[in-house]
């Protein structure tokens, strides 16, 4: 079978993606929803891209079928995202600690990163400090090495985490490293 060109996919999106949007507003009643699905709808079209034997009408039923299925599990997804929000609401020192959890997440992953483009003894004690929790003397006894070699490999790790940390993670960092 031959593939649909681009032209091809192109007149049918001229001629029917506003009554795919019609069609899949009345089902999920939004506006933006219903234009990503029948825009979707043109892009399953074009990766499937054969041309589809029968003709025009199978073309358009193909296309009313594919936003149909997707409106529907889209709309059966928001009712179990709705059902599971009843089921177990967060408050909002819950909501707080989601978003202390996700801004703590991103730190680490930056932090992560930078740590591993640091020398190794660096990154040895900073991992050991900051995302193990230890405490200087402890890191010194794990390592079998001086406090003082701790806390300059400390201070030599802020200094060139400051060239490859974002201000607001290395203001976390550094609030963590000083109570430590």
């Amino acid at each position: 079978m031959n593939r649909m060109s681009p032209d091809e996919v192109k007149e049918w999106f001229d001629l029917y993606y506003a009554r795919l949007c019609t069609f899949a507003f009345r089902l999920v009643n939004c506006r933006e929803t219903a234009r990503d699905l029948a825009q979707d709808a043109f892009v399953v079209l074009m990766e499937n891209g054969l041309r589809i034997a029968g003709g025009n009408d199978v073309i358009k039923s193909y296309l009313y079928s594919t936003v149909k299925h997707a409106a529907l599990n889209r709309v059966r997804h928001q009712q179990i995202v709705t059902r599971v929000h009843e089921q177990y609401p967060l408050d909002e020192m819950e909501e707080a600690k989601v978003l202390q959890a996700m801004v703590r997440a991103e730190v680490v992953g930056e932090l992560l990163a930078a740590l591993n483009t640091l020398p190794e003894g660096c990154a040895t004690i900073c991992k050991m400090g900051y995302l193990e929790g230890m405490k200087n003397f402890e890191i010194a006894e794990a390592l079998n090495i001086s406090i003082n070699t701790v806390k300059t490999q400390k201070q030599r790790a802020l200094m060139l985490l400051r060239d490859k940390l974002s201000p607001q993670a290395l203001s976390v960092i550094l609030y963590l490293f000083l109570n430590n």
